[in-house]
């Protein structure tokens, strides 16, 4: 056996001895910590939403003492199995993740009163047991806007949303505001990758073919709000030259370092890891919240390539948080 064989040989097996010295030492779960439930709206590897919840329980667990189950989606006949055992599985809290989960949550909620919910993104479905934490995102998306509407070359500016829904419709609506304020004459292009609420966020390929027809007739920037499937807006733009993403929910600048100008985040993990902590010191409370621009839960995370994002930024960011503050009155006024 040559040098180099005998290198990767010992390597080899310092690696094994170095794993088998993990499993034998790591603390097998304690049975006394209390257990939480986490439901996911996709899988993880969206490189969006859903990681960012994930991102927020991973850093709950490093700083706190609980037990953990991952799901990724809400079957209520398996859920059910498991919600019936009085044992150390059974849940005190249940993290559901995403609007399609409203209609499910409530009804947990009424079948386990016992069980604290943190229903995130489902809208006014608040009870004694259930707090219903919406993030609004008409601030970040007027943000959004409004950096188009300064960086096109093209006076044409576009977004994709995975589904209509009426949570979407305050990325919608901010976007095509703050891009009209900051240039009225701007032309604003909306398309949906699926008109199912649940259809829209996994097809790369659609979302990819809808952003080719933007960029062919003209728009050069386009903001995707359609989780995965933003990805393949992401490669279109990569194809084309002079044409550019805004992002959505974590910092998408890695995935495309020369077209993506800024990614509209919103911090999913920061919820996660605020309701987490809320639970296990006894404060967690049912009811209804709403935060965005102002609570610090959304924002604008500018690609240090485009020195001019964080200007725009700074300049409309204080009409951004009014018009959201706007946004948000009328809607709790019925209009």
């Amino acid at each position: 056996m040559n040098r180099n064989r005998l290198l990767v040989a010992a390597a080899a097996g310092a690696l094994l001895v170095l794993l088998l010295a993990f499993i034998i030492t790591s603390p097998s779960p304690d049975k006394d910590l209390p257990m939480i439930y986490i439901i996911y709206g996709s899988e993880k590897g969206d490189l969006s939403y859903t990681d960012s919840a994930y991102r927020g329980l991973f850093a709950a667990q490093e700083a706190m003492p609980f037990a953990k189950r991952e799901f990724v989606t809400l079957n209520r006949s398996d859920l059910a199995g498991r919600l019936k055992n009085p044992g150390p599985e059974k849940p005190g809290l249940i993290i559901t993740v995403g609007f399609n989960y409203a209609a499910d949550t409530q009804q947990l909620a009424k079948e386990h009163t016992d069980i604290r919910i943190l229903a995130i993104d489902q809208s006014g479905i608040g009870s004694h047991n259930t707090q219903a934490y919406e993030i609004t995102s008409y601030g970040q998306s007027y943000l959004a806007g409004a950096l188009a509407a300064s960086e096109t070359k093209t006076g044409r500016v576009g977004i994709i949303l995975g589904a209509q829904s009426g949570l979407l419709d305050a990325f919608r609506l901010g976007y095509i505001e703050g891009a009209q304020a900051a240039d009225p004459s701007v032309a604003v292009d909306v398309a949906y990758v699926s008109t199912s609420p649940n259809g829209g966020f996994s097809d790369p390929a659609r979302a990819a073919e809808i952003a080719r027809g933007m960029y062919q007739d003209g728009t050069d920037v386009i903001f995707t709000v359609a989780g995965f499937s933003g990805t393949g807006a992401i490669s279109e733009a990569k194809k084309a030259p002079g044409r550019y993403i805004i992002g959505v929910d974590s910092d998408q600048t890695h995935l495309g370092p020369s077209v993506i100008l800024a990614s509209a985040v919103k911090r999913v993990d920061r919820v996660v890891y605020t309701g987490i902590g809320e639970y296990l010191n006894g404060t967690f409370a049912g009811g209804n919240r709403v935060a965005g621009l102002n609570e610090g839960v959304t924002g604008i995370s500018c690609n240090p390539r485009f020195v001019a994002c964080a200007q725009t930024v700074s300049i409309w960011e204080e009409q951004a948080r009014d018009a959201e503050e706007k946004y948000l009155a009328s809607r709790s006024n019925g209009g």
